[in-house]
């Protein structure tokens, strides 16, 4: 082969390459991204004193909570005066030291001022809305469709409306007027700092209350839930205010204290946890809780209370414990066998469990 056609067959393969390279290397990415790729690194700490979930607990003996520790989170930046979303992730590396659990990672977010946004994005049924907004977007959960309220909740007929899932703990991190500007890019990102010039903190913007009552004929109980009204239905996120205009109902199970808290041989305890955005000021009216109970007589026994001046009481506003001095007196039908024999005690209820639709 002459030198000539080896120079040439050089040259063709030496173009087909860059070509190649063009094809598939190139993007149209803006110039600031390149220059600034991962600018910026962001630490936000949880904070993981929920009270009547890691601490405050009405009685240690009692069903906890399940919780575990968040394990993604989308960080949004928003342009402070257009409040458009200039950009975002997710971060997915955890740690934990001494100051507590974290979640950490790089980004990039161009030159100028910003509004910051992060929250955990792994919840079960929290849903959001306007995520494209710093001052709009909302935390809410999905209302049952009148097939599923009317499953869960049988003696309510026409009435089983707007009643919503619990909401999961969201931890909700926020920082104003961010300023961004990297004048030698090729050093290390920024460390994003808040206000106080420390490592953000994400806090719940979900409480967690304890509701605790007395039943009596708690072995001809099969299951057990409740619903209670007054509840906010959704939540700025930036501000941690409840949408006054969205009322919501909370439906919840219940749990059979009766092995571990009798208050006498023949009365027991129930109780539960429950979790919401809020009791909304307005509702202070019409606050009430609804308990069912499905018998193992097939039967259904509800119960009403109006619980507005204990919610105001200062074991509820401090302690978010919602105890109600009533007995309820579940009572199996006429002409039941309460022998033992074909209707034998219940000491673990059934828990109602059912999916969402959307």
């Amino acid at each position: 082969m002459s030198l000539g056609r080896l120079w040439l067959q050089s040259r063709f393969l030496c173009l087909c390459l860059l070509g190649l390279f063009l094809y598939t290397g190139c993007e149209h990415r803006p110039l600031e991204e390149m220059l600034w790729d991962e600018n910026i690194f962001i630490r936000i700490y949880y904070n993981e004193n929920i009270r009547n979930v890691s601490f405050g607990f009405y009685d240690e003996s009692k069903k906890k909570p399940e919780y575990s520790s968040p394990q993604m989170m989308r960080v949004a930046f928003f342009d402070d005066v257009s409040d458009k979303l200039v950009s975002e992730r997710y971060l997915y590396d955890c740690g934990r030291d001494e100051r507590g659990y974290y979640i950490q990672g790089k980004m990039n977010v161009p030159n100028g001022k910003y509004n910051m946004l992060a929250y955990n994005f792994d919840t079960h049924e929290i849903e959001t809305r306007n995520n494209n907004s710093y001052y709009a977007m909302s935390a809410y959960t999905n209302t049952l469709s009148e097939s599923e309220a009317n499953r869960f909740f049988s003696s309510r007929g026409d009435d089983a409306t707007n009643i919503c899932r619990q909401p999961d703990h969201l931890f909700v991190s926020r920082i104003e007027g961010i300023e961004i500007d990297n004048h030698n890019h090729f050093e290390t990102p920024d460390t994003i700092k808040n206000n106080e010039g420390t490592y953000p903190t994400a806090e719940s913007i979900v409480k967690t209350y304890y509701l605790q009552f007395n039943i009596k004929g708690v072995e001809h109980v099969r299951s057990a839930v409740a619903l209670i009204s007054g509840m906010a239905g959704s939540k700025i996120m930036h501000s941690n205010e409840m949408v006054k205009d969205d009322v919501a109902s909370i439906y919840f199970n219940l749990n059979n204290g009766k092995d571990k808290a009798r208050t006498s041989d023949d009365i027991a305890v129930a109780y539960a946890s429950f979790n919401t955005f809020g009791k909304l000021p307005h509702t202070e009216g019409y606050l009430d809780v609804t308990f069912e109970f499905k018998t193992i007589y097939n039967t259904v026994q509800t119960e009403t209370f109006h619980i507005t001046d204990i919610f105001e009481t200062k074991m509820a506003k401090e302690n978010q414990w919602i105890i109600i001095d009533k007995v309820i007196d579940v009572v199996p039908p006429e002409g039941a066998d309460t022998s033992g024999g074909m209707a034998p005690g219940v000491t673990e209820w059934e828990q109602i469990e059912g999916s969402i639709t959307i």
